[in-house]
C-alpha cells in the first residue's frame, strides 16, 4: 500500500471525527457473506459518512468537496463516479420560509402594528405548542405548524422593538414633512462614490449612518434612526465609525427599507474620527489597500477580493466584471469565509492540535475576518453557517449543509429582519443552496464522462450561476453570455487570492515589508481574474438584453429550472424508457458505462441548449435592438412614451401613474439614461410614476408644463432625492438647476452616432398663456426622428389637450397643417372631449392611444377610434396591445407589440 501524501494526512486528520458507535456503522453491500448467510465483518468495508473513507480527493480539492457537500466515493480512479450525496434535510424549510415572510411583512409596519403582530404570533405559537400535548388530528397539525409559528414570533418580537426604537422621537414627522435639520450621525460605512449630479456633473457620495441626534426647529432631540446620506465631494473623507455633524433635508424612503430616511446634505461634514482600539481594523484596511495599490496593481481589484474594499476599483474593469458575471469576486462573499475557516481548521489540525482547539481558532479567525471586512449580508450568512457547522461537527451530529443554511437564515433574520430585501443576502443564500442541493448531482453527472476533479471545478460555478440568475436579472436586465466560462476560468485562483491575501493582511499588522511577497503572489491571482473579465467582456455579444422586472426573473428562473430538471432527472428518465423498451433486460453492465456517460453528457448539453435557445429566440431581443425608434409603454390608465436617442438612452414623455409600471417598461427597453423627462402636465396619470424613472437610471433634465402654482410632492421628492446640491428652501425651484417650465418655442436635439437624430420643439402653450384647465395646459411637442437611411418623420405628442385647446393650437401654428405629421399621440387617451379636428388637420399615418385595459372612463371613446379608422389612419392602442414599439424601416412605419407580432406592416410612406 502506497504511503499517503502529507497533505492528505492533514485533511484526513482534520475531518476524521474519530470512532463512532457500532450501532451507527453501515456495512457495505459488497461485504462477503458467510456460510450462515450473515455478512463477514472481516471482509466488509465499513462506511461511515463522516470518516476518512468518504474522501477521494488528494490535496486541497478535498476541502472544496467537504465545503460544497460534493465528496467522492472511495477509490483511486480519477474518473470514478461521484455518489449523489444527499444533504437535503428539509425539516427547517417551513421555519426558514416563515422567518423570511415574517421579516418581509413586519419591517413594513408601524411600531404599534408590529407589536400587535408579534404578540399575535407569540400567542399562536404558544397555542400550537399546547396542541402538541393533545392527541388526534390536533396534535398532528400542531407538530407541523408549531415550529414555523415559533420562528415567526421569534423574528417579529425583536423586529417590533427595533421599529419602536427607530421611530421614537420627532424624526418620523420630520421625514414626512421633508424638514431640514442639523444632524449628528454615526457612520456605518465608508463614503461610496455614486452617479454624479445630473445638473452640475459634480461627484456625489453615499454614506450609511445612524442618526443619533440633532436639532429640529431649535430644539435638540435624541434618536436611533438609520439613514442614508447623499453629499457632495467633501463627504469623500468619511469612513465607518466616524461621528459627523451636518445639515440637510430629510426625505422618506420606501416601506421596508433598512434606512428610514434619506438625508440630502447641504453642507460639508464636520468629522470627528473615532479613537482607541476600535479604529485598528480601519487602519489595517487602509495600510493593506495602500500596499496592494503600490505592489499588486493599480486596477483596485486585489483589495476588493481580499477585504472587500472597492473604492479603488477601475470603472472599466468594474463594467467588465458586471458584463461577465464576475461581480461577486469584486467584493468579499461567503466563499471567502469558507476558505478562511477551512484553512485555519486544517492547518491547526495538521499541527496535531485537538479538534476543539482547531474549531475555536477557526471561529476566532472568522470573527476577526468579519470585523475587518465589515459585516456584509453574504459574509454574515457564511460566518453564521460556518460557526453552526463547526458546532455540529464537534457535537457529533455531522455536517448537514442545507439544514445549516436554513438555520443560518433563521438566525440572521431574527438578528436583522431587514436582510430580507437585501440582494446580497438573497444571492448568498441562493448560491449556497445551489451548491448544496444541485452541485453534488451535477458533479455526479459530469464525472461520468470527465475526471472527478474537473467535474467538481465545473459544478461549483454552474450550480451557483443557475440558482442566482433570476435574482441577478432583477438587478440588471441582461444575460451575461460568457458568465459560465468566465467563472470557470477565474474560480481556481480565488482561494489562493483569499488565503494568501489574508496572510498578507496579518503580516501588514506585524511587519509590512514581510507582506510584500505575499501581496505580489495574490496580485498575480487578482491580475488573472481581471484578465479573464477583460477578455470575455470584449467578446461579441457579451451582454444580451433581457426582460426586466419580475417577468424577467420568472423567465430566467424557468430556464434555470429547465436546465436543472434536465440534469437531475434526464438520465433517469432515459434509462427507465430504455428498460421499458427492452423488457427482461438485466441491470447495466460495464459495456453500458460508455453509453451511460454519453447519455448524461447529452442531457446536460440538452439542458444548456434549452437555455441558450431561449436567449437567442426570445422575441423581445429582436425588438430591443436597433429596430425601434419610439415606444409606447403600457402603464395602465396613463401616458408614457419613449423616443430613442442612443443605445440605452431615451427622451421620456410622461411617466404614467405607477412607478413600477414605467420602471418595468424602461428596464425592458434597456434604458439607463433619460436625457430628457417631459411631464406634459401635472395630472397623476402623467407624473405619478416619476419615482420609477429614477430607479438605477440617470435623468439628465426634467421639464414640465402646468397651470398650477407649485409642483406635486412626488415630483419634488423624486428630483430632490437625486440631486444633493439643492438649497435649504422647501421649494424645488430654489435649487441651482431646477426642472424647467415648458413654453412654446423651446427646443433641443439629441442622438448618438449610429442612431437616429432626434429634435424636439414645444409648440404649445404660448408664453404667458393662461389655459382654462390643466388638460389644456398640456405641453405639445413636435418631435422629429431623422434616421440615416430612411429620412425623417415627425411625431406630435399632445398630452391631454382638449378640443378647444386643439383649436387654439392649430390657430397659433398654421404651418403645422401644411406640413402634417406621420405619427399622432391621440390626446387625453382617446376621450371624446379631445375631438378629431387635430387628427384630420395633421393627417397622420399612425395614431397612438395609451389607455388602461377595461378602464372606468371608457377610453378610448368609440367615436374617436371609428373616426380615425374612417380617415384611413392606423390605430395602435396599449389597452389592446400592451407596450408596443414603432420602428422606421424601408420608408414605412412598423408597429410591433412586445412579442414581435407585426400589427402595422406598412402604415404608408410619408414622403410624397
Amino acid at each position: 500500500m502506497s504511503a499517503q501524501r502529507p497533505w492528505t494526512r492533514y485533511v484526513l486528520a482534520a475531518t476524521d471525527p474519530g470512532p463512532r458507535p457500532a450501532a451507527k456503522t453501515r456495512i457495505d453491500a459488497d461485504a462477503q457473506a458467510g456460510p450462515d448467510g450473515h455478512s463477514t465483518l472481516g471482509n466488509a468495508r465499513q462506511r461511515n459518512p463522516d470518516s476518512k473513507r468518504g474522501l477521494l480527493w488528494r490535496g486541497p480539492a478535498a476541502v472544496l468537496g467537504q465545503v460544497t457537500g460534493m465528496t467522492a466515493a472511495p477509490g483511486r480512479d480519477s474518473r470514478a463516479r461521484l455518489p449523489e450525496s444527499r444533504h437535503g434535510d428539509y425539516r427547517l424549510l417551513p421555519a426558514a420560509a416563515a422567518a423570511w415572510v415574517t421579516a418581509a411583512a413586519v419591517v413594513r409596519l408601524s411600531s404599534s402594528a408590529a407589536l400587535v403582530c408579534a404578540l399575535v404570533l407569540t400567542g399562536l405559537a404558544v397555542g400550537w405548542g399546547l396542541g402538541c400535548l393533545t392527541s388526534g388530528w390536533v396534535r398532528r397539525v400542531a407538530r407541523l405548524v408549531v415550529l414555523p409559528f415559533a420562528v415567526a414570533a421569534l423574528v417579529s418580537l425583536p423586529a417590533a422593538a427595533s421599529i419602536a426604537a427607530r421611530t421614537a422621537g420627532p424624526v418620523p414627522d420630520a421625514v414626512q414633512r421633508q424638514a431640514s435639520i442639523t444632524a449628528v450621525l454615526a457612520a456605518s460605512s465608508d463614503a461610496m462614490l455614486i452617479s454624479p449630479d445630473r445638473y452640475t456633473g459634480k461627484d456625489r457620495y453615499l454614506v450609511e449612518a445612524t442618526l443619533s441626534g440633532g436639532v429640529l426647529h431649535g430644539e435638540s432631540f435624541p434618536a436611533e434612526t438609520p439613514v442614508v446620506v447623499i453629499g457632495p465631494a467633501s463627504w469623500q473623507q468619511v469612513v465607518a465609525s466616524d461621528t459627523i455633524r451636518t445639515a440637510g433635508r430629510l426625505l422618506p424612503t420606501e416601506p421596508g427599507d433598512r434606512a428610514m430616511a434619506l438625508l440630502i446634505a447641504h453642507s460639508s461634514p464636520r468629522v470627528t474620527p473615532q479613537e482607541g482600539p476600535a479604529t485598528y481594523p480601519a487602519q489595517l484596511r487602509t495600510n493593506f489597500v495602500r500596499i496592494a495599490t503600490e505592489v499588486g496593481g493599480q486596477d483596485g481589484l486585489l483589495p476588493g477580493m481580499v477585504i472587500g474594499d472597492r473604492s479603488g476599483l477601475d470603472p472599466t474593469l468594474e463594467q467588465d466584471m458586471q458584463t461577465t458575471g464576475l461581480t461577486h469576486l469584486t467584493a468579499v462573499s461567503g466563499a471567502n469565509c469558507t476558505y478562511l475557516l477551512v484553512f485555519v481548521f486544517l492547518t491547526v489540525r495538521a499541527l496535531r492540535a485537538p479538534r476543539l482547539v482547531a474549531a475555536v481558532l477557526g471561529i476566532v479567525a472568522l470573527i476577526g475576518f468579519v470585523i475587518l471586512v465589515r459585516p456584509e449580508p453574504s459574509v454574515l450568512r457564511a460566518a453564521v453557517m460556518g460557526g453552526l457547522g463547526v458546532v455540529a461537527v464537534l457535537t457529533g451530529r455531522g455536517k448537514v449543509p442545507f439544514a445549516l443554511l436554513l438555520l443560518a437564515v433563521v438566525v440572521l433574520l431574527t438578528a436583522d429582519p431587514w436582510l430580507n430585501n437585501s440582494y446580497a443576502f438573497m444571492l448568498s443564500v441562493a448560491a449556497a443552496a445551489g451548491l448544496i442541493l444541485f452541485g453534488p448531482v451535477l458533479a455526479t453527472r459530469l464525472s461520468s464522462f470527465m475526471p472527478v476533479a474537473a467535474a467538481q471545478v465545473l459544478a461549483v460555478p454552474i450550480a451557483a450561476q443557475l440558482c442566482c440568475a433570476p435574482i441577478l436579472t432583477l438587478l440588471q436586465p441582461t444575460l451575461p453570455l460568457y458568465s459560465l466560462p468566465a467563472n470557470i476560468a477565474a474560480t481556481p485562483v480565488v482561494p489562493v487570492v483569499t488565503i494568501v491575501g489574508m496572510l498578507a493582511v496579518a503580516l501588514v499588522a506585524i511587519a509590512e515589508p514581510l507582506a510584500v511577497p505575499l501581496v505580489v503572489v495574490a496580485g498575480w491571482g487578482a491580475g488573472w481574474v481581471g484578465s479573464v473579465a477583460r477578455f470575455f467582456g470584449a467578446a461579441p455579444g457579451a451582454a444580451v438584453p433581457w426582460v426586466g422586472g419580475a417577468a424577467g426573473a420568472v423567465l430566467t428562473g424557468v430556464l434555470s429550472l429547465a436546465v436543472i430538471v434536465a440534469v437531475v432527472w434526464g438520465p433517469r428518465v432515459w434509462s427507465a424508457l430504455r428498460r421499458r423498451a427492452r423488457p427482461g433486460t438485466a441491470t447495466s453492465t460495464a459495456r453500458d458505462a460508455p453509453r451511460s456517460r454519453g447519455t448524461a453528457a447529452a442531457w446536460i448539453a440538452g439542458g444548456v441548449a434549452i437555455g441558450l435557445a431561449a436567449v437567442f429566440l426570445w422575441p423581445l431581443q429582436r425588438d430591443v435592438g436597433n429596430r425601434w425608434h419610439l415606444a409606447a409603454c403600457d402603464v395602465g390608465q396613463g401616458d408614457a412614451f419613449a423616443v430613442r436617442t442612443g443605445e440605452h438612452k431615451v427622451i421620456l414623455v410622461d411617466t404614467g401613474p405607477e412607478p413600477d409600471d414605467v420602471d418595468t417598461c424602461l428596464d425592458r427597453l434597456s434604458v439607463t439614461t433619460v436625457e430628457l423627462l417631459v411631464l406634459t402636465h401635472l395630472h397623476a396619470d402623467h407624473y405619478g410614476g416619476i419615482e420609477g424613472v429614477f430607479r438605477d437610471r440617470t435623468v439628465e433634465r426634467v421639464l414640465y408644463s402646468t397651470s398650477e402654482p407649485v409642483l406635486p410632492a412626488e415630483v419634488t421628492t423624486a428630483v430632490v432625492s437625486n440631486a444633493p446640491d439643492f438649497g435649504d428652501e422647501a421649494d424645488v425651484g430654489a435649487s441651482s438647476a431646477p426642472p424647467g417650465k415648458l413654453t412654446a418655442g423651446m427646443s433641443g436635439s439629441h442622438g448618438d452616432d449610429g442612431y437616429a437624430r432626434v429634435s424636439w420643439t414645444v409648440i404649445w402653450p404660448e408664453p404667458g398663456a393662461r389655459p382654462n384647465s390643466e388638460n389644456n395646459s398640456s405641453a405639445v411637442l413636435e418631435v422629429t426622428i431623422d434616421t440615416p437611411s430612411d429620412g425623417g418623420i415627425s411625431v406630435l405628442l399632445t398630452g391631454d389637450l382638449e378640443e378647444d385647446g386643439a383649436a387654439a393650437l392649430l390657430l397659433e401654428n398654421p404651418d403645422l397643417v401644411e406640413r402634417g405629421v406621420q405619427i399622432l399621440k391621440v390626446a387625453h387617451h382617446g376621450a371624446q372631449n379631445g375631438g378629431l379636428d387635430l387628427a384630420r388637420a395633421v393627417r397622420p399615418r399612425l395614431a397612438m392611444i395609451s389607455a388602461g385595459r377595461d378602464n372606468d372612463y371608457g377610453h378610448p371613446h368609440p367615436s374617436i377610434t371609428a373616426g380615425l379608422s374612417a380617415a384611413g389612419i392606423a390605430v395602435a392602442r396599449t389597452d389592446e396591445l400592451g407596450s408596443f414599439l414603432v420602428s422606421i424601416q424601408d420608408n414605412s412605419l412598423r408597429v410591433r407589440r412586445r412579442r414581435a407580432v407585426p400589427l402595422c406592416r406598412s402604415c404608408g410612406p410619408w414622403h410624397s
